[in-house]
């Protein structure tokens, strides 16, 4: 019966992909009332937007310095995702400070890469204020 177990766990262990999306410290989201947590995060590609409106890719290294950049990066990214057989989504996670101008410039290079699902990162009730 144990060996069973343990069988079952090491299954369960090698079929579950679990993702994560890094979170950039330097972005504070919104906050929306009536937000809902994503019912899958496979598939996002994202962008995060600072409050002096740089944008830089999931993994906080990747800073782009044009729209024309941003667009190469999401085909890139869009043909890796669809390649794993995943709906690609532009997951915009934008501080609260920033200018919705950064936004529309991440929503046009989006669309112009091909990827017609979008999706907003923001908190569904205000964070906890960190000590100073």
């Amino acid at each position: 019966m144990i060996d069973m177990v343990f069988l079952l766990l090491l299954f369960f262990l090698v079929v579950s992909n679990p993702k994560t999306i890094k979170i950039d410290p330097r972005v504070q989201p919104p906050v929306a009332a009536n937000g809902q947590a994503a019912k899958s995060l496979h598939g996002k590609i994202v962008i995060n937007i600072r409050d002096d409106g740089a944008l830089l890719a999931e993994d906080l290294k990747t800073i782009f310095d044009g729209v024309e950049d941003l667009k190469d990066y999401l085909e890139k990214e869009k043909d890796k995702v669809k390649a794993k057989g995943k709906t690609p989504v532009l997951h915009i996670r934008g501080d609260k400070r920033a200018n919705f101008k950064f936004c529309q410039r991440v929503i046009k290079a989006g669309a112009a890469a091909g990827i017609d699902s979008l999706a907003y990162g923001a908190y569904n009730k205000a964070p906890p204020r960190s000590a100073k």
